[in-house]
Formats: structure tokens, sequence, C-alpha cells
């Protein structure tokens, strides 16, 4: 089945981590899917834009398995009057990415009608077990064009020098565990970006926006 985007002025962007075997341990309770949105300033633009990209022949293209993109998505090829660069995509095969920051992330699914662009990180696209590509604060999400849902969540990964006994909100990270007596952990909670629930044993290392937490 094909998918379709369809034209709605509010857009935002969630990415999700995959899951695999080596890492069931880990997200057996929980998969964070990150969730962005598009600035303020590229949503008021678009209206306008629209227009002026009707106007210039800039028409709507594909892009991996997707159709029907438009403003304020681009592509490398297209005319500088056609989208906005913050938003270029790349398009390879039935593959399409958007970077933000230095990393590449693979888009999964694109609709302008719920307003939703998914992502997935590489590293966890592949299979390959550790931290995020990159760490996203609330002012690299900014300077990339995006901002964060004000309602969401996040996930917030640190090591400790000891394990963490009887604490739920600490899932364990075990590839990236015992090692050197190290333990890795991620909280993934409303406001974990103020790093509320680091333990005095602990010390921050990544973090990343999070919409909502799956349980399994």
């Amino acid at each position: 089945m094909k998918k379709t985007s369809t034209k709605n002025s509010s857009r935002s962007l969630c990415m999700a981590m995959a899951c695999k075997a080596s890492w069931r341990s880990f997200y057996a309770l929980l998969l964070p899917l990150l969730f962005l949105l598009l600035s303020q300033a590229a949503i008021t633009a678009t209206g306008q834009q629209q227009q002026q990209w009707s106007q210039e022949a800039c028409a709507p293209f594909s892009c991996g398995l997707f159709h029907d993109i438009s403003h304020p998505f681009c592509r490398t090829t297209d005319p500088p009057q056609c989208g906005d660069r913050m938003y270029e995509l790349t398009c390879d095969g039935d593959k399409a990415t958007i970077s933000i920051g230095s990393t590449h992330y693979l888009v999964t699914q694109l609709s302008y009608k719920s307003g939703t662009i998914r992502l997935v990180d590489p590293k966890f696209a592949s299979g390959s077990c550790g931290l995020p590509s990159q760490s996203l604060s609330p002012s690299d999400l900014s300077s990339s064009g995006f901002d964060h849902y004000q309602n969401g969540w996040w996930a917030s990964f640190m090591s400790c020098r000891r394990r963490i006994e009887a604490q739920s909100l600490y899932q364990l990270v075990p590839c990236l565990s015992n090692k050197n007596n190290t333990f890795v952990y991620v909280v993934v909670a409303d406001k974990g970006n103020s790093l509320s629930y680091l333990y005095p044993s602990c010390h921050f290392v990544s973090m990343i926006p999070a919409a909502e937490v799956r349980r399994h």
C-alpha cells in the first residue's frame, strides 16, 4: 500500500526507536516515540509560501515511499525558492531521510492530515544496541527549526557507577552495562530533561524528546 501525504498547516515530527531481540530486556516495557513540532515561523508562513510554490511551478514531489510532498519540505535538487532548506529531504530509492544536527533520520511516516512525520534513528533502524546517534536538547531542536511538543516527555540516558535497585523509573540498557562496572540507564518521563531523577552515583549522557511510552 502506498503512503500518501495530505495537506494541513499544522505539522509535527515524530521519531520512533526500533527494537530487536538484543534490546528486549531494555525495551520490553518502554518504547519512546520522539515528538517534535515544526517551528511556528514555518507554520505561519506556510499559506503564503504554498501560494508562491504554485505560482513558481514548484510541483509536489515523491520521495521514498511518500507522495504529494510540498512546502515546507524540499529536495536537494529543488530550486532555492521551493520549500525551506531546514526541511530538506534526501531521496534514495524507497528511502527518505531528513537531517537534524549531524544525523540523517529515516522517514517512516509522513502525513499532512494528522500533522506528523515519524523518524527512526539510523542506529536503532539497523538493530544496533547503543545510545542515540546524538543528544537533542531543546536548544538543539530550536536551532534546527523544530520545537518540542510542550506536553511531551524526555528520554534521559545516564551512566551510573552503581546498579540502581528497586527503582522502576530507571530502565537498564543491558548491552551498555557491566562494562568496567558501569551501568547505563534511561529514564522516560515528563520533565525528564530537568534531570530531577539523577542519582548521586550517575552522570548525564544523552537526551532525546519523547512523545509517549508504549507498554507491552
